[in-house]
């Protein structure tokens, strides 16, 4: 029983430690967003060329297909691992 209950403390823990991990990512991610819209605005101002300004957009959207790849890998490995284990 006492087993159980350390189980339960820890799985606990463990979902609360996500959820902070998850909100933490939420505000760095609208951070990102402000200084990335500051500096496409100073860009512009700058009167750096569209396709410099394309390039980087395109490689902004690579690096989301990037991310979130790694996301669904990490995922499928950890599903695999605990498969495995059980």
């Amino acid at each position: 029983m006492q087993s159980v209950r350390s189980s339960s403390r820890m799985l606990e823990e463990t979902y609360a430690t996500g959820v902070a991990i998850l909100s933490k990512y939420s505000e760095q991610r609208d951070h990102l967003k402000r200084a990335q819209r500051k500096a496409l605005d100073v860009l512009n101002t700058l009167g750096l060329s569209n396709s410099v300004m394309r390039l980087i957009e395109k490689r902004n959207h690579v690096d989301w297909w990037i991310k979130y790849a790694g996301m669904v890998l990490t995922i499928i490995v950890l599903i695999v691992f605990w498969r495995w284990t059980t």
